[in-house]
């Protein structure tokens, strides 16, 4: 063959992959790659690259492989284990995760990339085809055993059998949950949501929901908005579920609640934080270091006086504390993600 293709970069996981985390960034440092503080690359995974940037607080897990042209790793992204991503560009935003043993490869062009927005996830055991162009915009998530497929052929084409090369687009806010299988060319609308077990061979509008091999449209303008009433509601009970789960961790929390909002004093044998949920700053928290101002509807202010600050109706966050970082994990769980301002 004219065009070598090497699979497995086994001498590069020998000599560089087995090593510690620091050392292996002061070799990667010496090639040239940019790499931030905090970052871990695990026993065995490897980097490979020409133009190579890793943010700050980012991890790649054991014996994974991320090799590319051009690679651009943001900050906060975790990159699970015997995992394998190999094209000639990848880039993942902020707080972005790839889960345990996905495939991202196959057929290589000029053009062959994978852009993921922020807070975006594929999950694990799903296969990723991106010869033409996959990008997948902010807070979308690719569940378990998905197969994204940009090319599709096998019999010939001078024939008369189909054949398909074409990228593959996804809004913001989009959920494909497990095996949903994406052909070729396929765009994707902000906010849709596609049911498991569906295959998708049309384009699917903003805003609807879609399920079936193939798919088909079963909702449009989905899901229907809720009023203030009912999002207090769902706030007040995942707030409820938060407290049960650190109370099932051993933590004492007390409540107080006042107009329109509650403080939360959080504590066990060796610490103590506390949260406020209101909605405006009015005054600043009682004298504990790890402190969460949490807003209902406004945006964050400049200044608050807490060690982290979270507005649910905005989606943004600033700042990090231990109980914070708990809180927003939280309600991720829920779908709830929010941006960081720093």
């Amino acid at each position: 063959m004219l065009i070598k293709k090497n699979r497995i970069p086994v001498l590069h996981i020998i000599t560089i992959g087995i090593l510690p985390s620091f050392l292996k960034k002061i070799i990667y440092k010496l090639k040239g790659y940019r790499i931030a503080d905090g970052v871990n690359l695990s026993i065995g995974c490897v980097v490979i690259g020409k133009d190579v940037e890793i943010g700050k607080q980012s991890s790649i897990g054991f014996f994974t492989i991320v090799r590319a042209n051009k690679i651009k790793i943001g900050r906060f992204v975790k990159i699970g284990a015997m995992t394998a991503i190999d094209t000639e560009l990848f880039s993942i935003d902020d707080d972005a995760r790839i889960n345990e043993q996905v495939y991202i490869g196959g057929m290589k062009t000029p053009e062959s990339a994978l852009i993921m927005g922020k807070r975006t996830i594929i999950m694990q055991a799903s296969y990723i085809n991106p010869t033409k162009p996959i990008i997948i915009g902010d807070d979308s998530g690719i569940g378990g055993h998905c197969l994204l497929f940009t090319h599709g052929s096998w019999n010939s084409a001078l024939e008369g059998y189909p054949v398909k090369f074409a990228p593959i687009t996804i809004g913001k806010k989009v959920w494909l949950p497990w095996r949903v299988f994406v052909m070729p060319g396929i765009s994707i609308g902000d906010g849709a949501v596609i049911g498991a077990d569906s295959l998708l061979t049309k384009d699917i509008p903003a805003r609807s929901l879609a399920a079936g091999s193939p798919a088909k449209i079963i909702k449009e303008n989905f899901p229907t908005p809720l009023n203030t009433e009912e999002t207090q509601i769902i706030t007040d009970d995942i707030f409820s579920d938060f407290i049960a789960y650190l109370k099932h961790h051993d933590f004492e929390v007390n409540q107080q609640t006042f107009d329109k909002g509650f403080d939360l004093t959080i504590s066990n044998s060796s610490k103590k934080s506390f949260i406020r949920f209101c909605h405006s700053v009015d005054n600043n928290p009682q004298a504990i270091q790890d402190s969460i101002l949490v807003l209902a509807k406004a945006h964050i202010p400049s200044a608050t006086g807490f060690t982290m600050a979270i507005s649910l109706g905005e989606r943004e966050r600033i700042g990090s504390s231990d109980v914070g970082e708990e809180l927003v994990g939280f309600f991720s769980r829920y779908g709830v993600r929010f941006n960081r301002l720093d």
